[in-house]
């Protein structure tokens, strides 16, 4: 089954090998779920003789909606870990924390998220900035109005929520590779930040959620996940399915 969203890196010569398909290497495998095209279709390269499924996310199902705006709003900001992959897994915290304070002085309420392999090093950050650290993604889109990420996809799972999002664009995430998703296909799921400084302004532009907004956050999640509903007994379905024939051509 996908990790998240489907993201890969296979835009470059020197990542298309180890990350350009979800299966990863050579594995003797069978079976994909998948969330949506994308990734179907670079297993469905790479394991022509496996059965690729496209069934959506389970997770959407299970997220938190937020029905009212908090007064003031509640911004939740995250991060991805410093993976080394490419230039577009790594991280945009060093790019854009001391900016993120900023926003607390704009009268808003922030909350820390971040990807449990950047943990460690993001809770004392925040908690030395006065901003709550806040580990949990479900407790992330209980609360939350707007969310402000970088590479990681949880800005595609909140803003699934129906909720504005932020992404951040800094200048080591190359504009003339292409990936897909998020890089760049369905980088428009939110107003995107290519200058730190200019975080705060873009959360502010962002919370109005303007139709021609909704309209492109909509279309970019059309392109990660084909069904935002069901995913769970469509995986489910496709399991009983696979299982039965195997064992009927096994018998």
């Amino acid at each position: 089954m996908e990790h998240g969203a489907g993201f890969s890196f296979g835009g470059e010569a020197s990542t298309a090998r180890r990350s350009s398909y979800a299966g990863g290497h050579d594995r003797n495998a069978e079976l994909f779920l998948h969330p949506g095209p994308h990734p179907a279709a670079r297993d469905r390269a790479a394991y022509p003789n496996a059965r690729v499924e496209i069934v959506g996310c389970a997770k959407l199902d299970t997220l938190p909606r937020k029905p009212e705006r908090s007064v003031p709003p509640v911004v939740a900001v995250s991060f991805h870990w410093n993976c080394l992959v490419s230039e577009e897994t790594r991280s945009a915290f060093i790019w854009a924390r001391e900016h993120i304070v900023p926003l607390k002085r704009a009268g808003y309420t922030v909350i820390g998220h971040g990807h449990p392999r950047i943990w460690s090093r993001l809770e004392p950050w925040y908690r030395r900035k006065g901003i709550e650290p806040v580990r949990d993604f479900e407790e992330v889109c209980r609360r939350a109005d707007i969310y402000v990420a970088d590479a990681t996809s949880t800005i595609y799972e909140f803003a699934a929520t129906g909720r504005p999002v932020v992404v951040l664009d800094p200048q080591f995430y190359r504009r003339d590779i292409d990936h897909g998703l998020r890089f760049w296909d369905a980088a428009d799921v939110g107003l995107r930040v290519d200058e730190p400084y200019l975080i705060t302004r873009t959360v502010k532009k962002a919370l109005e959620d303007a139709p021609e907004q909704v309209e492109a956050r909509e279309k970019a999640l059309s392109m990660v996940y084909a069904f935002r509903t069901g995913a769970a007994f469509r995986a489910a379905g496709v399991l009983i399915d696979w299982t039965e024939t195997r064992c009927a051509t096994i018998s």
